[in-house]
């Protein structure tokens, strides 16, 4: 059994009943997990972005809407994944993000586990936002 949360898996199920494979790879890819995005999920999102009938501002959305989840693990992967498709994915992607007047707003994340996660948070963020 995988370490996925009832969470992680009813939010997977429910991109698969609307159809949005891509979104469901969103959300397999950001995970409660305490570990890196699974490969095969960046890489099906990376082959997404060179899709031309992929919606990649719906990708987008539901990355910011993940990077906005309660969790510090939900919203690191939404990051370390949003990073990797700039690195990695189509330009489409990357011109979508800098089009867009606000993406991620981490002013007022509040970490309650008492690990350090929202520090790094920040840090990470920081020089992504930079190359905007």
């Amino acid at each position: 059994m995988s370490g996925q949360t009832l969470t992680d898996r009813i939010a997977a199920a429910q991109y698969s009943l609307t159809g949005s494979e891509v979104c469901r790879a969103v959300c397999k890819a950001t995970t409660h997990e305490q570990t890196a995005p699974k490969k095969k999920h960046l890489e099906y999102l990376i082959q997404a972005t060179q899709e031309t009938n992929v919606n990649v501002p719906q990708m987008a959305d539901t990355l910011i809407e993940r990077a906005g989840n309660a969790s510090w693990v939900v919203v690191f992967k939404a990051l370390i994944t949003t990073h990797h498709l700039m690195v990695h994915g189509n330009e489409r992607f990357l011109q979508f993000l800098a089009s867009r007047n606000t993406l991620f707003n981490l002013s007022n994340f509040l970490d309650r586990t008492g690990s350090h996660g929202g520090w790094f948070l920040t840090r990470y963020l920081r020089p992504i936002m930079s190359s905007f």
